[in-house]
């Protein structure tokens, strides 16, 4: 009675691993072509680069070369991958980026944490139920946790990053008044926007490295591009904070209308004071509310132990009397 559940769940593993291995192999070839066209492209134009001799490979190369090789390809799928996601990839790569991930290579192994990984464990899950299973024991509910398992995993990639992007934006939500202070001393001692944050962002290092590293990048990207609002945007989508965004704001209205950097930042610095005194002023209008849950599973069953147990003693008693 389960050889037909047995042939299903074997088909179904073949056919997971199948699809996988057609989908890296569509990947691979999509990749050939677009080099082919790309080498054409550069014939017709005269662009075309030098053939080069192949170099004698030894042992030890031959290994080294390999793993070149190896490496070419996974950069070459994960370069197709965001092609064929399109607009998808972009909003994880920023997704990925804001949680701190920024390699060349983190939107490929996200994607293969995603969908590979759970593939390979309904495969796995699925082969091993094959080769372990009893005669006349029912697949259908190891089969089922197998697919969850999987499931869970696929799920259980994006909580992680999720997880990872709240506790960094956290960390940069409070070291964002610190670098604002530095700021502020930075520049009414005489520095201009640009050293002042690149200063900001050296000491800030070992306050809130996240916050350093986003400052440090920004003042990089200014200096090589000489393209202060691209690089104001950028920093706005690596870190998705409120705070951050009238930050960026701020330095662009002083680029643009000539304001002077310290007292953007002064003024900047006093909205952040207010916006921190209202948010502790809500905390502590919460408060009442947030005790009234203790005091009324805590506190009251014992005040009326206290109170009404005396009387309720005093009852009993005479009721055991009186009869």
């Amino acid at each position: 009675m389960s050889d037909p559940l047995t042939h299903l769940v074997f088909l179904i593993a073949l056919g997971g691993l199948c699809l996988m291995l057609g989908g890296f192999g569509a990947l691979l070839q999509a990749g050939r072509v677009q080099r082919r066209l790309a080498l054409r492209l550069m014939r017709a134009t005269g662009t075309a680069p030098a053939t080069r001799a192949p170099a004698r490979q030894t042992g030890g190369g031959s290994v080294a070369h390999a793993l070149r090789q190896l490496r070419r390809i996974v950069a070459r799928i994960g370069e197709r991958f965001s092609a064929v996601l399109g607009g998808e990839a972009i909003e994880t790569t920023a997704e990925l980026a804001s949680a701190g991930y920024r390699s060349r290579d983190a939107l490929l192994i996200y994607a293969f944490l995603k969908t590979v990984l759970p593939l390979l464990a309904v495969v796995a899950g699925l082969a091993w139920l094959l080769a372990t299973r009893t005669p006349g024991l029912e697949m259908m509910m190891p089969a089922a946790a197998v697919i969850a398992i999987a499931l869970g995993l696929s799920k259980g990639v994006d909580a992680v990053v999720g997880r990872q992007r709240q506790l960094r934006l956290t960390r940069i939500r409070k070291g964002f008044p610190d670098m604002l202070e530095l700021l502020v001393i930075s520049s009414e001692a005489g520095l201009g926007p640009q050293p002042a944050l690149h200063r900001v962002a050296r000491e800030m290092a070992s306050i809130c490295p996240e916050l350093s590293q986003d400052i440090h990048e920004m003042v990089s990207e200014m200096a090589m591009t000489n393209d202060r609002r691209a690089a104001y945007e950028r920093l706005t989508a690596r870190v998705p904070l409120p705070e951050i965004g009238v930050f960026t704001q701020t330095l662009d209205q002083s680029d643009t209308y000539g304001t002077p950097f310290s007292r953007a930042m002064r003024t900047l610095i006093n909205e952040q004071r207010a916006n921190r005194l209202m948010a502790i002023e809500e905390k502590a209008a919460r408060l009442p509310v947030l005790m009234t849950i203790p005091l009324i599973f805590c506190i009251m069953p014992s005040v009326f132990v206290v109170l009404v147990g005396p009387a309720a003693l005093s009852v009993f008693d005479n009721i055991l009397s009186g009869g």
